[in-house]
């Protein structure tokens, strides 16, 4: 009989692997190791005053899973769980304390309790017995709802004796008394509530419910609190003076919310939102104002508003005058110039509805109609009429070439040769851009850092309507203007600037185009 051996073969990476997973089975067990209810121990009980008292829980183990509920059980009975009294302090692993309110006398068993996936976990049992009260004795147990004029208290009265009144005094000094401010809440023992009224905005005040027995008052320890107060804020200096397109605004230097912002502005010191005002958009706490039908060579004051759930604050206090109007159009609409080397400019952007003669241009604010007319016309920056100011009106081309013309007497709207003898003079059409646009962003995009409108001609971004219907060039970014010059049938000369370009650029435009018109002077 032949018997056949197999081959030998060394054992040293079996031993090998045999001691690799040896060593890996208390880790794996470790990853497979299910979850257990927590461990804790509960907080050392701390005597507050006379009925309330703080305890809480150390976790030292979540048990390998999330803690969704903690907080401490109460019974009079020697094992507390959470089927007595207990609190909700939270969830996670992190320690906590609250605010415990107990009966004098009585002997209370207290542990701290925590739940996770795997069940409750209970800290150990401490017992607390406060003493009888030896006087009649007020704790305030909440506070809140504070406003500028109010504020919400709740407190407690526990006493041997008979109360014959109760409730909450208050002062701007610390220790106030009945003396005081005060507003009482009837008699007796146990919670009651009450409001504090005429309370000053931003005001700090101190306040302690009170309990009369006998001939004796009896008070809480003090409470510190400040009312809320009306925003406050500063108010931008005049920009664009000497215009009529002047505009301000304000920084807002208070914290929360606000409703309404703006400014206002009278011939007499102090205006207030009763008088004329604007409301603005806040970009973050700034906002940015322009104030409207001001009247030529008028002396007004002004400042900045903020409205928030106390009341309305203001800003400090700008005096300024008006120009005397030089130029008006026929709708009474004023106008400043400037002079820019040989020419002379209007400040402002046209805002008339009627030729020179008195006819009126024809307004159109439907997108079909006005995409179609070879008439003269106008319309609102999306047919918006809050564009108005400081933008004016936007008109096609052939409202800009009408012979009764657009322009106040003595005044046209420019050819291209115009355009470009000013760009010329500026520096050329490449550099003219930041020397005739308005500073800062309080009209034109965050983009138009480099503008210094060093020639005072202060062109504003009022965008243009296309002759494409639903389609607007964006106010803001684009400050876009007539030429008189034909190019075709179709298409005529136009100029725009942009609120990161310093140069300005000539545009080709279809003649049903609304775009913002200056007017020039006749020579």
């Amino acid at each position: 009989m032949l018997t056949h051996r197999l081959p030998h073969k060394d054992n040293t990476n079996r031993k090998f692997t045999f001691l690799i997973m040896l060593c890996l089975i208390p880790l794996m067990s470790g990853c497979l190791k299910n979850p257990f209810p927590p461990i804790l121990k509960t907080e050392q009980i701390e005597i507050v005053d006379g009925i309330t008292i703080i305890s809480g829980g150390i976790i030292s183990d979540d048990g390998g899973t999330d803690i969704f509920q903690k907080g401490i059980c109460v019974s009079t009975s020697n094992t507390p769980t959470v089927k007595d009294s207990y609190t909700i302090d939270g969830t996670g692993n992190s320690d906590f304390k609250t605010i415990l309110y107990v009966e004098p006398e009585i002997t209370y068993y207290i542990r701290a309790y925590a739940i996770n996936g795997a069940g409750i976990g209970y800290g150990d049992i401490l017992t607390v017995k406060l003493d009888p009260l030896p006087f009649t004795y007020a704790t305030i147990i909440d506070f809140g709802d504070i406003t500028g004029t109010e504020a919400f208290m709740r407190a407690r009265v526990e006493s041997n004796q008979t109360v014959t009144a109760r409730g909450a005094c208050w002062s701007t000094s610390n220790n106030p008394t009945i003396n005081d401010y005060k507003l009482e809440s009837g008699s007796g023992t146990g919670i009651f509530e009450t409001t504090l009224t005429g309370l000053n905005p931003g005001t700090t005040y101190y306040t302690r419910a009170y309990a009369i027995s006998g001939s004796e008052t009896y008070y809480s320890s003090n409470f510190e609190f400040t009312t809320k107060d009306y925003p406050q804020l500063t108010t931008h200096e005049i920009r664009n003076s000497g215009t009529f397109i002047i505009s301000t605004g304000g920084d807002i230097l208070s914290t929360g919310i606000i409703y309404n912002a703006g400014v206002c502005w009278s011939t007499e010191s102090s205006p207030t939102i009763d008088d004329n005002k604007t409301e603005d958009n806040l970009i973050y706490s700034t906002f940015y104002s322009d104030p409207h039908d001001l009247l030529p060579g008028t002396t007004y004051y002004l400042r900045s508003y903020a409205t928030n759930l106390v009341g309305t604050g203001y800003g400090n206090e700008i005096v300024f005058t008006m120009p005397e109007a030089t130029v008006y159009d026929i709708d009474g609409n004023p106008y400043s110039l400037v002079t820019i080397g040989t020419q002379t400019w209007l400040t402002e952007n046209l805002n008339t509805t009627k030729y020179s003669n008195g006819d009126e241009i024809l307004h159109i604010s439907d997108g079909n109609e006005w995409q179609n007319t070879i008439t003269g016309a106008w319309c609102f920056f999306g047919n918006l009429s809050e564009f108005e100011v400081p933008y004016g009106r936007l008109y096609n081309w052939y409202s800009i070439t009408d012979s009764r013309n657009v322009c106040p007497e003595g005044w046209h709207v420019p050819s291209d040769t115009e355009w470009q003898t000013l760009f010329t003079y500026l520096g050329g059409i490449e550099n003219a851009g930041n020397a005739l646009k308005e500073t800062g962003a309080a009209h034109w995009a965050t983009g138009n850092d480099y503008a210094n409108n060093s020639s005072g001609f202060t062109a504003l971004p009022g965008g243009g309507q296309s002759a494409l219907q639903g389609y607007s060039y964006p106010a803001q970014s684009l400050g876009m203007f007539w030429s008189t010059t034909m190019i075709d049938e179709q298409n005529a000369y136009g100029y725009y600037l942009f609120d990161s370009y310093q140069a300005v650029n000539q545009q080709s435009y279809l003649k049903q185009t609304g775009l913002s018109v200056r007017c020039i002077k006749d020579e």
